[in-house]
């Protein structure tokens, strides 16, 4: 029976192991490379520039060779005047000649021309022989298009969901839509069946199931069978986070349960959002913690408190920041210049001279400096050494070796 778990739990491990493909970007000299954690390239293409939201480079304009972050598991890239897509292996499989296009998202992506937006799919080809003069991507099979006047939703195969459009349209997101008619605000789903009546003069989802309509400029909530949960009472309502949603009246404010029912009285300057359990609030800017109940667990004392991560919270006092556990326990009493959040169990903080990591319990992890470092992501993080960046593991040890000018988060191709 050992023998045989002992044996599930190879296979599985090997199953995992064999699914990810992690690679980084690495720049060299004046070029980008895409490589393994062996530092074995993945194909021959190299580019002048890389180009990421989430990554500190600037795209710059008509350049000879640009790569973005793959997305969908596709390339796109650039040249001096238009785009294309390789694959995984660094294949094209549409050469570059779209003027402007998104990435691909669900198998899609959005094309721009003179006219107005389209679909392609992974062949290059449209999927309609419309001009949209709006387009989002797919979400749940359908995308949400300004046709002429009248907001509609497509399926991938170009065809129109329903037979007249709206006056306004929001995407799918499991399996229901916001849309508006003349007679106001309603949720329909995919079977054209109206699930809330276009009757509000505003609705927003702001759960799974829960909605906030807006009556002679006040808001309330209902739910998916448009039963009543809060009247119209309160100047703004936020989205649901861990079952709580905060909501503002009379200048300050407090939280509702999933049943609307009012559970911390509005007597906040600011609030953030719950998250395990607990939440941030500010009076004469200066912050604390409660949790549901609204019990204060940290004294509303510090000049900044950030979202909890990994169960810790970032606290500043004066200049310098420091950690305090979800309990209300300091972690690290404000002692640094800059300290981020926790992620995959470490976080980096720095001194007037000194950057680092460190553990759950406040200590150097590795006992090491650097001159710059980024977030562990994949369970590997980017470490700047002298003038070079390299990659470290969780053992603080350099799997890639800093030599490269610049070097991306690590990132799986398969997904």
């Amino acid at each position: 029976m050992r023998k045989t778990i002992l044996t599930l739990i190879i296979n599985l491990i090997a199953i995992l192991s064999f699914s990810q493909e992690l690679v980084v970007f690495a720049r060299i000299d004046d070029s980008w490379k895409l490589i393994d954690l062996n530092e074995n390239k993945i194909f021959d293409k190299e580019f002048t520039h890389l180009y990421s939201p989430s990554f500190d480079y600037w795209k710059p304009p008509r350049c000879n060779s640009i790569i973005h972050m793959p997305s969908d598991k596709v390339f796109k890239v650039q040249n001096k005047t238009s785009y294309g897509f390789l694959d995984l292996n660094g294949n094209f499989i549409i050469n570059p000649k779209f003027y402007k296009v998104s990435d691909f998202k669900n198998g899609f992506a959005i094309v721009e021309n003179e006219t107005g937006f389209d679909y392609i799919n992974k062949l290059g080809e449209n999927i309609t022989d419309k001009n949209f003069y709006e387009a989002y991507g797919f979400i749940d099979g359908l995308a949400v298009v300004k046709h002429k006047t009248k907001w509609n939703y497509i399926d991938t195969t170009g065809n129109f969901v329903f037979e007249k459009g709206f006056k306004d349209a929001f995407s799918f997101k499991n399996g229901y839509a916001l849309v508006k008619t003349k007679t106001g605000w309603g949720v329909i789903n995919k079977e054209t069946t109206w699930i809330i009546q276009p009757k509000y003069s505003n609705l927003i989802r702001i759960g799974k199931d829960r909605f906030a309509f807006k009556e002679k400029n006040k808001w309330g909530v209902i739910d998916f069978k448009e039963k009543l949960l809060s009247h119209a009472i309160y100047d703004k309502i936020k989205e649901y986070s861990n079952s709580m949603a905060a909501v503002y009246l009379k200048n300050h404010w407090g939280f509702i349960d999933l049943d609307g029912k009012l559970v911390i009285d509005c007597k906040y300057d600011k609030v953030k959002d719950f998250s395990e359990d607990v939440t941030i609030v500010f009076n004469n800017n200066s912050g604390g913690i409660i949790n549901k109940n609204g019990e204060i667990i940290v004294e509303i004392k510090y000049d900044n408190i950030k979202s909890c991560k990994e169960g810790i919270f970032r606290i500043k006092q004066g200049e310098f920041w420091g950690y305090l556990k979800k309990d209300g326990s300091v972690l690290v009493a404000p002692k640094y210049l800059g300290a981020e959040d926790f992620s995959q169990g470490f976080a980096r903080v720095k001194t007037e001279t000194q950057r680092f990591f460190i553990n759950k319990n406040g200590e150097n992890q590795f006992n090491t400096f650097y001159e710059g470092c980024y977030d562990y992501v994949n369970g590997y993080a980017r470490v700047k050494i002298g003038y070079k960046w390299g990659l470290i593991d969780k053992t603080g040890e350099l799997v890639i070796q800093a030599k490269y000018r610049n070097i991306t988060k690590v990132f799986d191709l398969n997904k």
